[in-house]
């Protein structure tokens, strides 16, 4: 981790300045110019990544660092970079963010389906349902498609949204327009119809399996 955060710099490119780096870089194609610069921010967006992301890992930081970086590459060969030290740290900034929302999303998802197994049992128990989601067999899709056919369409694009696309609750509500009872109401309605088409030809397949 120490040779990460302190790597080898060419003397070569110590008389640069940032905004001279990039621009060679971007002129050239020197990637000896994007190393130089690497190792300058390398140890600072680092830091920053561990202040905005507190509970990830060594690792976790360190591929995100990786991915500031290669973001910079992509940039730098486009466009003429002003101020560079604004404008890495920019970069940092929006790919935590990016990163945090995609945490919030996933841990509102998970609460949100914590919430709905327990509040529905058991009518909500319906592994035939979620398995069927994974399965690769042939006819899994077929007969997930048959069954969600004879869904009310409300009752159908709630489930899709909320198994498929994993979105919230409120994100279902805010996709269609419901409100956030009538969305519970419609899974809860649409998984207890699912459970009745899906359960008997799901446990028939188990058992000839068995």
């Amino acid at each position: 981790m120490r040779n990460f955060l302190k790597p080898r710099r060419n003397p070569r490119w110590s008389s640069f300045s940032d905004e001279a780096l990039a621009g060679h870089f971007r002129r050239y194609g020197e990637e000896g110019a994007i190393a130089e610069l690497f190792g300058r921010y390398v140890h600072l967006v680092y830091g920053a990544c561990r202040k905005y992301l507190p509970n990830k890992t060594v690792e976790e930081w360190r591929d995100l660092v990786m991915d500031v970086f290669e973001r910079v590459l992509v940039h730098a060969r486009e466009s003429e970079i002003e101020a560079f030290n604004t404008w890495v740290f920019t970069i940092t900034r929006n790919e935590c963010f990016s990163r945090l929302r995609e945490q919030e999303r996933s841990s509102r998802y998970q609460q949100d389906w914590e919430y709905f197994e327990k509040s529905s049992a058991p009518v909500m128990e319906n592994e035939g349902l979620l398995r069927l989601y994974q399965l690769e067999e042939p006819d899994a899709g077929q007969l997930l498609e048959s069954a969600l056919a004879k869904l009310e369409d409300k009752q159908r694009r709630c489930i899709e949204l909320f198994f498929v696309e994993k979105k919230s609750y409120r994100q279902v509500a805010e996709a269609t327009g419901f409100s956030l009872k009538q969305v519970k109401s419609y899974l809860q309605n649409a998984k207890r119809r699912l459970e009745k088409e899906l359960g008997g030809p799901f446990q028939e397949r188990e058992q000839t399996k068995l």
